[in-house]
């Protein structure tokens, strides 16, 4: 092959990747610009497709959100807490709107009491005088209907905490126990010098609380910042003061768990009339076709050990001689003295009989004035 050439494919070697790099470095700009059209057309078009398929043909508010129960009946026992997502959209999940003034957490369904799950008697079942009905339902978040209306011979009341997901015999509540390492004069001493091995306790209890209470945020977050500090460390201190003040604000029945008698024979907690199942079939069935004679024979059948009267609040809310054993059963003396306290069970008692409640003197007066005491509704 002549020179001349060879040396023409020499240097249209040498200039072709000048050539490709320039022709490459043109087509940059117009490729990125060709690129975002496409891209914002897209994103143009998915946008006017959404805005107009939504307000043409607006999708329904799904059920866990916009069926939210408004009362805790039979239905809300079968269903679990994670039905209704809303619950958790917030830190503190309302309850079921028609039977609190106020509740600062849901109410878990009991679906192991006998005298609620067949359908006889509602979850919260106190409704005939709206004055103390609230207090009285509190009650039927932490403990089985026969603790005060089940008939028994012993005193103080042989008491038993139970599962609600189990429906067996267990330990105190976990929530009792780390308020417990968080006041209790023990506690206090080893809080004066914290440790490795104390945080881990207090950690692991809260944890459990949290999960037991269906993990609502304040309680996870207050395990993890604990977990998360120095135990000698100021910021340990101040997480020590603020647990003390959060976990009471769980004890309406966040426990996982509540209170009933004790069956005798099988050590269990007695979560129903025993020997009646046969009865209550036949009075759920029947009860519309009923007259009065047959329906009162009836109820006395299915309820053999029920009391006379329930039990009155001063009888267990007292200092002594109480029919509940609450530090046997767990509870810490801190939290013990805010159960015996009489003022607050004197005046539910007082309205309870249809006593007018006076309001105290002092309430709304203005400087300079007396105020006189007027009848008031709680």
């Amino acid at each position: 092959m002549p020179k001349i050439a060879f040396d023409k494919i020499g240097r249209l070697l040498q200039t072709l990747p000048r050539a490709t790099w320039k022709v490459i470095r043109a087509s940059l700009p117009r490729a990125y610009a060709v690129s975002m059209i496409l891209i914002i057309g897209w994103l143009t078009w998915r946008s006017v497709s959404y805005l107009v398929v939504s307000l043409l043909y607006p999708t329904e508010v799904p059920a866990q959100i916009a069926d939210l129960p408004t009362r805790l009946d039979r239905e809300s026992l079968r269903k679990e807490r994670e039905a209704w997502k809303a619950v958790d959209a917030t830190d503190s999940p309302r309850s079921p709107l028609a039977h609190y003034h106020r509740l600062d957490t849901w109410i878990e369904p009991d679906k192991f009491n006998d005298c609620t799950r067949g359908g006889c008697h509602a979850p919260l079942p106190h409704s005939r005088r709206k004055e103390v009905r609230a207090f009285l339902n509190m009650h039927a978040t932490s403990m089985h209907c026969g603790v005060c209306h089940m008939e028994t011979d012993r005193e103080p009341l042989d008491l038993i905490w139970y599962d609600l997901a189990e429906g067996e015999p267990r330990e105190a509540p976990s929530i009792i126990k780390a308020y417990d390492a968080l006041t209790s004069e023990a506690a206090l001493a080893r809080l004066e010098e914290p440790d490795a091995a104390l945080q881990k306790e207090l950690v692991t209890l809260i944890r459990a609380a949290a999960e037991e209470a269906h993990s609502p945020r304040a309680l996870r977050e207050l395990a993890e910042h604990l977990a998360a500090v120095r135990p000698k460390s100021s910021a340990f201190a101040k997480l020590i003061v603020a647990a003390r003040e959060t976990l009471p604000k769980y004890f309406r029945g966040e426990y996982g768990a509540k209170l009933a008698i004790q069956d005798r024979a099988t050590g269990k907690p007695l979560l129903g009339h025993p020997g009646t199942d046969a009865d209550v079939e036949r009075y759920l069935l029947n009860r519309s076709t009923l007259n009065d004679d047959e329906r009162n024979e009836l109820l006395k059948k299915i309820h053999p050990l029920k009391r006379t009267k329930p039990l009155t609040c001063s009888q267990c809310h007292r200092d002594e001689n109480s029919l509940i054993p609450f530090a046997r059963l767990g509870y810490p003396q801190t939290r013990v003295d805010s159960l015996v306290h009489q003022v607050v069970i004197k005046m539910i008692e007082h309205i309870d009989k249809g006593k007018p409640f006076q309001m105290p003197g002092f309430v709304g007066s203005r400087s300079g004035e007396s105020a006189t005491s007027q009848p008031a509704s709680p």
